[in-house]
């Protein structure tokens, strides 16, 4: 999970430079900031920090758990049908129901999609399409359709400019708190930047706003800039009580 991690972060670090933000190269990857350029006069740490849609957008459930459920569900369906005898090579694309934040049963649903694939893979020539009501409970659509690729689900949803804020501020100031040790694990004099981002799925992405450049936020950190990646995107997050700046 650490390296996966590290891995996204050097992705997004990556990716937020060729967008704009004035990221040097000649990075290192460190811990707490998760970046430092040692070349650079004075040193820079770098922290990411992935912004989030909140629970608030989806019926008190967070998107990301809800698509880290539903993917769940679609591994354990796939391999369940895989290891049935003289299993026929099918892709399986899927969209759940909308449970507006009620709970279901991961086995039970698992369960239903790998019966419902077996009973109209014979159907599927090349592919066959079901929809409510002939799709088990908690499934609006499911095609079955020849191939050997993975099984894959869609994920639907959305959220409100009164959701990003909150999310910023959130962000901010849990990293903010770290900042004196940030700050004691480089050279004194060093720089201390936060990166947030926002990834491209739609569990993860949100854009920025118009009239981003005039919120202000608290934080200790030089600068602090919001990357969407889906977008490519950035802009600098203002700090409370400083005069604005242009975003390069």
């Amino acid at each position: 999970m650490n390296a996966e991690k590290k891995r996204i972060e050097a992705y997004m670090l990556a990716a937020a430079r060729r967008a704009g933000v004035p990221i040097p190269s000649g990075e290192t990857p460190d811990e707490e900031p998760d970046f430092r350029f040692n070349d650079e006069v004075p040193v820079l740490g770098i922290e990411l920090s992935e912004v989030l849609r909140p629970a608030s957008s989806n019926h008190g459930i967070l998107p990301v758990e809800q698509e880290s459920f539903h993917n769940e569900i679609m591994t354990k369906a796939q391999q369940d049908y895989c290891d049935g005898h003289n299993a026929k090579p099918v892709h399986v694309s899927v969209y759940f129901t909308n449970t507006r934040g009620g709970k279901r049963n991961k086995r039970e649903l698992a369960l239903a999609l790998t019966e419902c694939v077996k009973a109209n893979v014979d159907r599927a020539n090349p592919f066959v399409c079901l929809y409510i009501p002939e799709t088990p409970d908690g499934f609006d659509s499911i095609v079955v359709s020849s191939g050997t690729r993975d099984w894959w689900c869609g994920e639907g949803g959305g959220y409100h400019l009164d959701d990003i804020r909150p999310q910023l501020a959130a962000r901010i100031s849990s990293k903010d708190k770290l900042v004196p040790t940030y700050r004691a694990n480089l050279p004194a004099g060093a720089r201390v930047w936060l990166l947030l981002y926002t990834g491209v799925t739609v569990a993860r992405s949100m854009m920025i706003p118009h009239g981003i450049e005039e919120w202000k936020f608290s934080f200790r950190f030089d600068r602090v800039f919001w990357f969407t990646a889906l977008e490519g995107q950035f802009a600098q997050i203002q700090r409370a009580g400083a005069a604005n700046t242009v975003a390069s």
